[in-house]
């Protein structure tokens, strides 16, 4: 098992202050904390190989699990190993088998060349030099590199820099590797390498992943596997597959108003959502009511300028999960 996180809990305090200098005043002499949870009695296993998609809203846990993953902190309670070993103690160990990619922090040298990075990253993983001219050549045409690999990190867009720091990360071929948000603000094609390289990776050395993503095109077209946190709780466990299996009767049809709307008209059965004073979308069991009965309601109830029925994505799902919860 390369990933094995057993009932983690981590919890925060933070000073609650009130408003203006008499609330710092206070929050100084008296502070008032507040117990955040961050992470509750989260369980993961993950296999060699595997890639996983490990999502959730903004303040879910999902940062904090991943620093408890790779030692950069300590759960209150539970425990985690990363291929038999435990991060907080094995810290030069474990860090040998994995890479991490966080958006803010980068493995590469700002004033220096591409390469001379990647050349000290060699040194620091104690990469021997063939190995690494043998890695660095696969790496580069992998990334399409070789037109600014002798350039300074300060000079790349973004675009370039993100491709550099996906090298930088499997120079010393880590065998787990955990990506935060890896595609974020990058363009369609740069997107679509980042993905084929993960692909290729995963299928070519069995390198196991965990994605952290909102843009949910990355844990659809990568993760055969999703885990779903919410409020620091495990929502869902499992294959996308199962999940578009119990969402299946669901369907949603997006209709625009001739007039604007301000109190939409309930209809027993449907879920309506507001977009704006125009824009509406209906959802509705489709073992329950067909797609004529729908349509006909909402004819019925108001002037129609549009309407189309809209395929259920994995983002209307864990939208819809995030708000309404997931019955088991």
């Amino acid at each position: 098992m390369m990933i094995e996180a057993n009932q983690l809990y981590k919890t925060y305090s933070i000073v609650e202050k009130e408003l203006g200098l008499k609330g710092s005043i206070k929050a100084f002499f008296h502070p008032k904390k507040k117990q955040i949870h961050a992470v509750q009695n989260i369980s993961l296993t993950v296999q060699k190989g595997e890639i996983i998609g490990y999502i959730g809203s903004n303040g879910s846990g999902k940062s904090t699990t991943i620093k408890m993953l790779t030692g950069v902190l300590y759960p209150d309670r539970g425990s985690v190993k990363i291929n038999g070993l435990t991060p907080q103690k094995h810290r030069t160990a474990v860090n040998k088998q994995i890479g991490v990619l966080f958006g803010q922090k980068s493995h590469l040298r700002w004033d220096i060349p591409v390469l001379e990075s990647f050349i000290l990253h060699a040194k620091i993983y104690d990469v021997p030099d063939k190995v690494f001219e043998e890695r660095l050549e696969q790496l580069i045409d992998l990334l399409q590199l070789g037109d600014f690999i002798h350039q300074p990190v300060r000079n790349l867009s973004l675009g370039q820099r993100v491709r550099c720091e996906f090298a930088a990360i499997f120079i010393h071929q880590p065998a787990v590797v955990f990506l935060d948000e890896p595609t974020i603000g990058l363009d369609a094609s740069v997107k679509e390498t980042i993905r084929s390289f993960i692909r290729f990776m995963n299928k070519e050395h069995q390198t196991t992943f965990l994605i952290t993503s909102h843009d949910m095109q990355d844990i659809e077209s990568l993760c055969g596997r999703i885990f779903i946190i919410d409020k620091g709780k495990k929502v869902y466990d499992g294959s996308l597959t199962k999940l578009r299996e119990k969402f299946s009767t669901v369907k949603t049809i997006s209709f625009k108003t001739q007039t604007p709307i301000e109190e939409l008209f309930q209809i027993n059965g449907f879920r309506f959502e507001k977009i704006d004073s125009y824009h509406f979308n209906i959802h509705y069991q489709t073992d329950i009511y067909t797609n004529a009965q729908v349509i006909n309601q909402i004819f019925d109830h108001y002037s129609i300028e549009d309407l189309a029925i809209k395929e259920l994505t994995i983002e209307n799902i864990v939208k819809q999960i995030y708000e309404e919860g997931l019955d088991e």
